[in-house]
């Protein structure tokens, strides 16, 4: 198979999209983006996440492309949801004659969408996903759109798993930030309590978790609170 230059770039460019956004979510509508531009005749494209609540759309190139994947939940059927229950690959050449899906078709050809491919994504033999591409122009893609829009559903698989991971390291470093930043404050409000009660260390700082456990506030906004109270009296 070969590939446009444009294609190459677009594909390659999905390698920097979990370092470059700060969200998963913004990752992933990146990732649709790179998916529309990679085809030509693209017009939209859209990732559904499947989770226990049910199919989602995690992220899309528009939103056009948004409400197509959304109106397939609407009417609990459709290609996308097809491809995360069979694991197989649908391209739909002319959506307006499709006879397949007959409550979503008509739908989607109201919306303007001509034909569409959904492949799924999948993760150690389970699908967690699927890559929708969408287009205005009946029979818009060729079987070699087909085999490029599989390499990208691969490389978004990739890359949202990266950028998913890269947001709970993210996350996990603001919260030992938090913890650190914290730790000044929860010294001092055990300072207090050992002052005025008499007890150690180890005392104080158990009286402070139980009261953050009783009034269910975050123990180093306990801490604030003495440490507050103190300094006004």
């Amino acid at each position: 198979m070969k590939l446009s230059d444009g294609a190459i770039v677009e594909l390659l460019g999905l390698a920097a999209v979990p370092l470059s956004h700060q969200t998963l979510e913004s990752a992933l509508d990146a990732i649709c983006l790179i998916a529309a531009r990679a085809l030509p005749q693209a017009d939209g494209a859209s990732l559904t996440s499947f989770e226990t609540g049910g199919p989602k759309a995690a992220a899309a190139s528009s939103d056009w492309a948004r409400d197509l994947d959304e109106m397939q939940y609407d009417e609990r059927e459709g290609p996308c949801i097809d491809a995360a229950r069979t694991g197989a690959l649908f391209r739909v050449r002319d959506i307006a004659s499709e006879t397949r899906w007959p409550s979503y078709m008509p739908r989607a050809s109201e919306r303007g969408a001509a034909s569409m491919m959904s492949i799924p994504m999948t993760v150690e033999a389970k699908t967690i996903g699927a890559l929708n591409i969408y287009s205005r122009e009946a029979d818009a893609f060729t079987a070699e759109d087909f085999a490029i829009a599989e390499v990208i559903a691969g490389h978004a698989t990739l890359a949202s798993q990266a950028a998913a991971a890269l947001q709970r390291h993210r996350d996990l470093a603001d919260q030992l930030q938090t913890a650190l930043s914290s730790r000044p404050t929860i010294e001092q409000a055990k300072g207090i309590i050992m002052a005025t009660k008499g007890c150690g260390p180890d005392e104080a700082f158990a009286v402070l978790r139980e009261q953050s456990q009783h009034q269910n506030i975050p123990l180093r906004q306990i801490a604030q609170e003495l440490v507050d109270r103190q300094r006004r009296s």
